[in-house]
């Protein structure tokens, strides 16, 4: 009978053992019983009245909790505190770069758990007869639900990494609108911009919630998904509540519930002022509804919200001159007086109505979706004309950074006033290619670390930079997500791999966490340091992980299929994700590409393979065939399909 029951147990996975074994950051247990298996243990209470006592050496931990058919996370990572989770809680070293394990403990049904923090000890109490204990890397290659990645490619051990580094140090610490912000005026969708709270510890709609958004719908996990739509549904209520009714969305709400709807900054000689990021929040809206629409396919929430898109539209109609010209004072750089028209402003306005006429579209709103793609070209159309109507520079042959109220003309050498036009299409060939001249021409600066927004910092003088300083001119994650987009733009899978390793490499100095960078010991603040600004900043972490999953591996949300499958990869090698919403493998050989359906239900797929095989021809093997025009194939439950090299 025994030799029975050892037999059934090794089928089954298992060797029991009395208790659970301390190691790493688990110091100790109590009540606790396991049964160890392959991949997990299963652990159960030896007293089910009372619960698995465990304790741990960290203070760090995150809680994931399914309340109202939503997700929440719940991160803890102070000396003191206490959090209450229903479906999963990881605990975490404190050091990002200790070799020892993660925990994670995984619940069902109507379990429970809590987790207090004293002295440097997480005492963890689990409210359940019978949970799943997993490990994993320090920083987990996976989403809160233990869905998994890997970059099995080069440079993917260092690009895998600092995505886990960023994703569980700065991504998920940042979203506290169940933790810190629960009693807030404002709590829903309340993510902060820097884990320094003695910095500033509001939420920042306007340029953090663009790249903060970028960030989440990259990452795709279904929890991600729920916050950005929180993210988006606060705008929208700031929007209403504005006391001007403009429908104006904010520079910042406040724990205090104050909000930051109007604000003009004085130049460093006090001459000028302009006002800060008067349309910023209201175009990025745009946008941000429009890649939340491609990955969730949510039409009734693009419907009940298609009036607020409208709204927040509307101010930069209502901003926007006779001829096409945006009025838009400072889009991104709250420290440069642009106290009049921005071209940079004016491209990402062309950009996000037509977005805009995109999602009315898609509702069947024919009449809107005339309208805004006509004022889209509007803008566009005025934006590439010569001076002093437009924004171009015929002599300079490149476009003005802004030209303030009075005409003049700041012609200074902008990253993002060339690039976007052109990356954009607004710009004629003769026009693309004086930016393609004027951006290699400056490429050692454009690409300090690893964008700089302007090419000679110095050059803007005490009537143009703010009284808070040049930091704006500088290296921010902002700047450096359109510049690896226009790179993207020109199939540049070198750059790409390039920018990548520059900022995964610095990541490792600081365990992970990045500030905001700015000016980088250059022009102003030469003090041998490599960073200012507020530290813990949520902005790299955020376009690094945009920039490697959507522009690098090129997984992308889109329309017309499930996924847009795109790869700019520098080699051959293997990426695979199985978050629910990725759920794939593809490989890069030297002979092909081949790409399975890791889901268990049939997906469609839109697959472009013109930057990894450059002048190559490629055809599909087996019984498959494309779906015309859009290149899109439908893989079956775990179906594979291969592309094979024909010439």
């Amino acid at each position: 009978m025994r030799k029975l029951l050892i037999a059934f147990l090794l089928l089954n996975g298992f060797v029991s053992q009395a208790q659970i074994k301390p190691s790493g950051i688990l110091l100790n247990d109590k009540n606790a019983r396991v049964k160890t298996a392959k991949e997990f243990s299963v652990v159960s209470a030896s007293d089910s009245n009372h619960p698995v006592e465990l304790t741990f050496q960290t203070h760090t931990c995150v809680g994931v909790s399914r309340e109202d058919n939503k997700w929440y996370v719940l991160p803890l990572n102070d000396a003191s505190g206490k959090i209450s989770a229903n479906t999963n809680l990881w605990i975490l070293p404190q050091n990002a770069l200790s070799k020892d394990n993660s925990y994670l403990i995984k619940l069902s049904g109507s379990d429970s758990v809590t987790a207090v923090s004293e002295n440097d000890r997480l005492k963890v109490n689990v409210y359940s007869k019978k949970f799943e204990l997993y490990t994993a890397e320090a920083r987990p290659h996976s989403d809160c639900f233990n869905n998994r990645y890997a970059l099995n490619i080069q440079g993917g051990d260092a690009f895998a990494n600092t995505l886990a580094g960023f994703y569980w140090g700065t991504m998920l610490q940042s979203v506290i609108e169940k933790t810190k912000a629960k009693n807030y005026p404002y709590s829903s969708g309340y993510v902060i911009s820097t884990l320094n709270p003695k910095a500033y510890a509001g939420s920042y709609p306007d340029v953090d919630h663009e790249f903060q958004i970028k960030g989440r719908l990259a990452f795709a996990s279904d929890l991600d998904i729920d916050v950005v739509r929180r993210m988006m549904e606060l705008q929208f209520k700031l929007m209403q509540d504005d006391p001007e009714g403009l429908f104006r969305d904010p520079c910042s709400v406040q724990p205090s519930g104050e909000r930051e709807y109007h604000i003009r900054r004085n130049s460093q000689n006090n001459k000028v002022n302009a006002n800060m990021f008067l349309l910023t929040g209201n175009m990025e809206i745009q946008e941000e509804a429009f890649h939340y629409f491609e990955a969730t396919k949510d039409s009734a929430w693009l419907s009940k919200n298609i009036e607020n898109l409208e709204k927040a539209a509307a101010l930069t109609i209502a901003n926007t001159d006779q001829y096409g010209r945006v009025w838009s004072d400072v889009y991104y750089e709250d420290q440069v007086m642009k106290d009049g028209r921005e071209t940079m402003s004016g491209a990402l306005a062309a950009y996000t109505f037509q977005l805009l006429a995109q999602m009315e579209s898609i509702l069947n709103r024919g009449n809107k979706s005339d309208y805004y793609a006509g004022f889209s070209k509007k803008i566009a159309h005025q934006l590439v004309q010569p001076l002093p109507q437009g924004f171009w520079d015929e002599q300079e042959q490149r476009f003005v950074d802004w030209v303030d109220r009075s005409g003049v003309k700041h012609n200074h050498i902008h990253l993002l006033a060339n690039i976007l036009p052109a990356m954009f299409g607004y710009t004629t060939e003769a026009q693309t290619q004086a930016v393609a001249k004027l951006v290699n021409s400056n490429l050692a600066e454009f690409q300090r670390f690893p964008s700089f927004i302007s090419a000679d910092v110095a050059a803007y003088d005490k009537n143009e930079i703010g009284d808070g300083g040049p930091y704006d001119l500088c290296a921010a994650g902002r700047y450096w997500w359109w510049d690896a987009s226009y790179w993207k733009w020109l199939n540049n899978n070198e750059m790409l791999y390039n920018q990548l390793k520059t900022v995964a490499a610095e990541a490792v100095k600081d365990s992970y966490y990045m500030g905001e960078r700015y000016d980088m010991n250059h022009v102003y603040y030469v003090d041998n340091k490599d960073w200012h600004g507020a530290d813990m900043y949520y902005e790299y972490p955020c376009v690094y992980t945009s920039i490697l999953i959507d522009n690098y591996l090129g997984i992308q949300h889109t329309l017309n299929a499930d996924l847009s499958i795109k790869p700019k990869v520098n080699g051959y090698g293997t990426i695979e994700f199985t978050n629910p919403l990725y759920n794939i493998r593809y490989t890069i050989t030297a002979k092909g590409f081949k790409l399975k359906n890791l889901s268990n239900k049939p997906r469609r797929f839109a697959v472009d393979l013109s930057s990894v095989f450059k002048g190559k021809q490629l055809k599909l093997a087996g019984k498959l065939r494309i779906e015309s025009p859009d290149a899109v194939i439908t893989l079956a439950a775990n179906e594979e399909a291969n592309w094979v090299l024909s010439n």
